[in-house]
């Protein structure tokens, strides 16, 4: 599994966005975002998409990882991603998701309709690897290969960009 820059996932993005196989129906995104850092890397690709198809024509949800552990919220983000045309999971770490994010996965990917969509991975960047580097990402595109979804992964550096 390969990781690409932000730059090249914007690129890749735009591509898949201008391919879109029905103009003018609205593109729902669901964003699920750990902190200010990751929620900045996710309002990115929220505003790529709005620049490409229209303001009025992305409908979108963001969601704080750490409040999937609540019932309700975990109930509204899993009834949001089963309609998602691009999912998106931005982390700053590379080893693991916190416990609720993997339940929200576990809700809404055997829900979803077969093929079609893209999952987003928007990664902190390993600053020393060692053997647990880059789980996260090799989970994320299993949940893309499982729901036949496009995969798209980038990393981001931790410094605030």
């Amino acid at each position: 599994m390969t990781s690409t820059s932000v730059t090249k996932l914007n690129g890749l993005l735009a591509r898949l966005i201008a391919e879109w196989p029905e103009p003018g129906r609205a593109l729902n995104l669901t964003l699920v975002y750990e902190d200010a850092l990751t929620w900045k890397w996710a309002k990115n690709v929220f505003d790529r998409a709005e620049k490409q198809v229209g303001p009025n024509l992305v409908r979108a949800t963001w969601w704080k990882a750490g409040d999937l552990g609540h019932p309700g919220v975990l109930a509204g983000a899993v009834s949001q991603a089963m309609r998602a045309d691009l999912v998106v999971v931005a982390h700053t770490g590379t080893e693991g998701l916190p416990l609720p994010v993997y339940f929200w996965v576990d809700s809404w990917l055997p829900h979803r309709p077969s093929g079609g969509g893209v999952l987003v991975g928007l990664l902190g960047a390993v600053q020393q690897p060692n053997a647990r580097s880059g789980r996260v990402g090799e989970y994320l595109s299993a949940v893309a290969q499982h729901g036949r979804m496009e995969f798209l992964m980038a990393e981001h550096a931790l410094n605030g960009a």
